[in-house]
């Protein structure tokens, strides 16, 4: 028998059996069997051209919520979703052939998605796409792919007719996080093919209730550095520079958002951050000295209710020309890194969440748990969504790397979302009581290497205040070398404080060739440490230093030093104050404090101002009827402090900034990622859902920091509210054209 005659045979045989089932449908319909009645036309369709069906649904918000369509790598992956966090929902039409065959395959398909509360439907959306996606079968699934379609035509069996190969077929929905509240939602989906519109006999259902955690969004405070060159020249980074390298990882962790402080206090630097480490896995000397620094800050922002996590902010200008591997940033208790290195910051607040490296050569440190994804042993295992960018950009798991690895192309795997997820009240700050107060003792002091049988310890900084404010959660993996005794005249121990050193983790942008090796702790050269110390009664008259066998320092309770405040002077748009200080013996800690409500709460503005002198912008400054400064100095663990007189500075809500597409680059086809950043200035955090978006010529466009939307063709005016409550707000302007 020959290939025609086979085909005429096959043929044959499908009319028959065709014949065969319209005989027994037509006899159906005749009896009247209701059962029969609805289903018979969809029973011919599904035989003669295929069902139409859903391969699988995934629900991400930054990395896969499960693997229903593609591979799955263990339970790790299945992530929770936390409320007011924007969902991607990925559907993966697929066709199930007909007995005599399939007709459905390489036509488009539409669909809808709908959330909805009991009987109240809160959200529909389409497809971002308008056009549908071609369907094809299961196993021509490409999950690492939005919104694309590649169609191969492939000759026949008779090199004469042409096939084509779909490449992809997924459906995406894009769900803004306003609508993604606390609590359980149910999702519904539907898809039909587009040229039969959703009436269609082949439509396709999914539906599953979604769980979303309600999380605290973090508090972060920022510091400034402002960064000197040979030359002399000052560059500082920008408030909108600062707030928008925190912008990624508030999308890639698993928290809605985070509240954010630009702090008054600043750093002033000549020292090259760039250089690279001396082991693999730690930061340099720059960055040591400056998280050091942080850490000190990092106490009283948490004292003083603001938080406890404190990243401080490096230009660019500091990176020399032409470098290809830095130590791109540090932490350890407190972070630091490069303006606009994204993924550093993400990294170390990766740390701060306890998080070890991944994979990096000569580092003892790094996760021996973390898992093979069946490849390399820094992928991200999993599918990853960047929901900022527009289109959102998808992170093939073959070719990216985990955020704590120093690979290139980095995003955060299952692994590591679900462990800082497990971590979050690590840094979970609660409200105080400012009129709660307790005696502590801020001390920064640094411990040298024992030589030949002596060891000794220098004070850098030591502060003796009241605050309300708990004291700043312990670095991860900290060990306690060093003991303080706090002792009363006859040198009785009062109370012992135990003091931690924790490694700083360092951020590389290495390549290759960054293999080391860790130094144990006892061939430092020295440690460095910034503690807070509970100061139990007035009867302490020394604070001893000890290894658990007789003290090697010790310091006495001696004189106050004398403090005074002079101004504040308005000079231009800043604040003017002086601070003199003055001590018989020993030079003089100082921390300057602000407050805007008579002493209801504080503000940190400086720390042992250079020559006493304060100058701050008015614009960072809250503002209020009752402010004043207060210097609190600090000699001989003895304080004193001095307030300048009170004065009146407009009030400052929080701060609104604005991230828009070039006005003088119109967008063309009218997609845009709109972004906004707040400072809190200490007042509070705003929720995404406060954050609202309205055009003058499309109306209301939605909520959120960041909000992916589709605007006409024309001059569009955009105003931003934030709604701060009693019918306090802010606002901001930008301009988008669109269609040139």
């Amino acid at each position: 028998m020959n290939e025609s005659d086979e085909l005429s045979e096959m043929e044959n045989l499908a009319q028959s059996v065709a014949d065969r089932l319209m005989l027994n449908l037509n006899l159906n319909l005749a009896s009247g069997s209701p059962q029969s009645r609805p289903s018979a036309n969809s029973s011919i369709d599904r035989l003669t051209q295929g069902t139409l069906r859903v391969a699988g649904v995934e629900f991400t918000q930054s990395t896969q919520f499960n693997g229903s369509s593609g591979a799955s790598y263990g339970p790790d992956n299945g992530v929770p979703l936390v409320a007011y966090k924007t969902l991607v929902t990925r559907v993966y039409p697929s066709v199930q052939p007909g007995l005599l065959g399939d007709t459905l395959t390489g036509k488009r398909v539409t669909g809808q998605l709908t959330l909805s509360i009991g009987d109240r439907v809160i959200y529909q959306t389409g497809p971002t796409r308008s056009i549908g996606a071609r369907v094809g079968p299961a196993a021509k699934i490409d999950r690492s792919a939005w919104d694309q379609e590649l169609t191969v035509s492939l000759p026949g069996r008779n090199s004469v007719a042409l096939k084509p190969l779909i490449a992809n077929c997924t459906l995406n929905f894009l769900i803004p996080a306003y609508f993604c509240k606390p609590g359980r939602i149910y999702a519904s989906v539907i898809l039909w093919p587009v040229e039969d519109g959703p009436s269609s006999s082949h439509t396709a259902r999914t539906a599953q209730y979604l769980q979303f955690l309600n999380v605290e969004a973090p508090k972060v405070c920022l510091v400034r550095v402002n960064w000197v060159d040979s030359k002399g020249n000052v560059t500082s980074p920008t408030d909108a520079s600062m707030l928008g390298t925190t912008a990624l990882a508030s999308r890639m962790l698993p928290f809605p958002y985070f509240e954010t402080t630009i702090l008054g206090i600043e750093v002033t630097s000549r020292s090259p951050f760039a250089q690279l480490p001396a082991q693999a896995g730690g930061c340099n000397t720059s960055w040591q000295k400056l998280i050091a620094d942080l850490n000190v800050t990092r106490i009283f922002t948490a004292l003083f209710g603001l938080g406890d996590i404190v990243f401080g902010m490096v230009p660019q200008a500091a990176i020399p020309a032409g470098t290809t591997r830095l130590n791109a940033g540090c932490g350890s208790g407190a972070g630091g890194g490069f303006v606009g290195y994204n993924p550093t910051f993400a990294h170390e607040i990766g740390h701060l969440y306890e998080c070890s490296h991944v994979a990096v050569a000569g580092d003892s440190s790094s996760d021996p748990l973390y898992p093979n994804y069946g490849g390399s042993k820094t992928s991200i295992g999993e599918v990853g969504i960047d929901t900022g960018t527009s289109p959102p950009t998808l992170y093939d798991p073959a070719v990216s790397d985990d955020i704590m690895s120093y690979g290139n192309n980095q995003w955060i795997s299952p692994y590591t979302y679900q462990n800082i997820l497990n971590r979050r009240s690590l840094h979970k700050s609660t409200p105080i009581d400012p009129h709660r107060l307790r005696p502590v003792l801020v001390l920064d002091f640094r411990v040298y290497r024992e030589v030949q049988g002596v060891r000794h310890a220098s004070v850098r900084r030591a502060l003796r205040l009241d605050a309300a404010g708990p004291a700043p959660t312990p670095p991860p993996r900290g060990v306690s070398p060093i003991s303080l005794d706090l002792l009363d005249a006859n040198n009785r121990i009062l109370a012992t404080h135990h003091c931690t050193w924790a490694a700083t983790h360092g951020m590389g942008k290495c390549g290759c060739g960054c293999a080391g090796a860790d130094v144990p702790l006892e061939r430092e050269p020295w440690l460095d440490f910034q503690e807070v110390v509970e100061w139990p009664a007035e009867e302490v008259r020394s604070v001893a230093f000890h290894r658990g066998a007789e003290p090697f320092h010790r310091i006495e309770v001696g004189e106050a030093p004398v403090v005074s405040v002079e101004g504040p002077e308005l000079n231009h748009a800043d604040l003017v104050l002086s601070i003199k200080t003055s001590h018989p013996r020993e030079a003089v800690s100082v921390l300057v404090l602000l407050t805007s409500d008579d002493g209801g709460t504080w503000l940190p503005v400086a720390l042992d101002p250079p020559n006493g002198q304060v100058k701050i912008p008015i614009d960072r400054l809250p503002g209020g009827d009752h402010c004043f400064f207060r210097a609190i100095a600090t000699a001989e663990l003895q304080s004193a402090s001095a307030d300048s007189g009170h004065f009146r500075l407009p009030q400052k809500r929080q701060k609104l900034i604005l991230c828009l597409p070039n006005p003088d680059c119109p967008v063309h086809d009218g997609a845009v990622t709109l972004t906004a950043h707040i400072d809190a200035r200490g007042l509070g955090g705003v929720h995404p859902k406060e954050v609202r978006w309205v055009s003058n010529l499309d109306g209301e466009l939605g909520f959120g920091f960041v909000l992916n939307t589709q605007l006409s063709p024309g001059r569009h005016e955009l105003t931003v509210t934030a709604d701060l409550g009693h019918g306090n707000g802010i606002s901001e302007r930008g301009i988008i054209i669109v269609g040139g």
